[in-house]
């Protein structure tokens, strides 16, 4: 299989499954704060294919959950991609590479 059909392939994967972890695993924890569990899952794909793959991964789940389970509407969608954005800068300007392809 070719290297760009198998990246395309896992990234979708990864956003189906962050989606359905986020449909059903959500547990409040105070009035306000939850637990999401797809933040675990963007991880992975962090670790798996590089930063520009958990950023794909955050800003299709944000903005799939927007249009649908969502209580922050446009709000959420802009947030996480932002988070994620300033960690990879954060770890372009620190000590620590990571490598394109997320291996190192």
């Amino acid at each position: 299989m070719d290297r760009k059909t198998e990246k395309f392939t896992m990234t979708g994967m990864l956003c189906a499954l962050a989606y359905v972890m986020t449909a059903v695993g959500r547990i409040p924890i105070v009035l306000f704060l939850k637990y999401d569990p797809k933040d675990i899952v963007i991880a992975l794909g962090g670790f798996i294919g590089g930063p520009s793959t958990s950023f794909t991964i955050a800003v299709i789940v944000s903005f799939a959950e927007m249009l649908t389970i969502s209580e922050n509407g446009i709000l959420g969608l802009s947030i996480r991609p932002r988070c994620i954005l300033c960690l990879h800068h954060h770890n372009q300007r620190s000590h620590i590479r990571l490598h394109p392809t997320g291996y190192q």
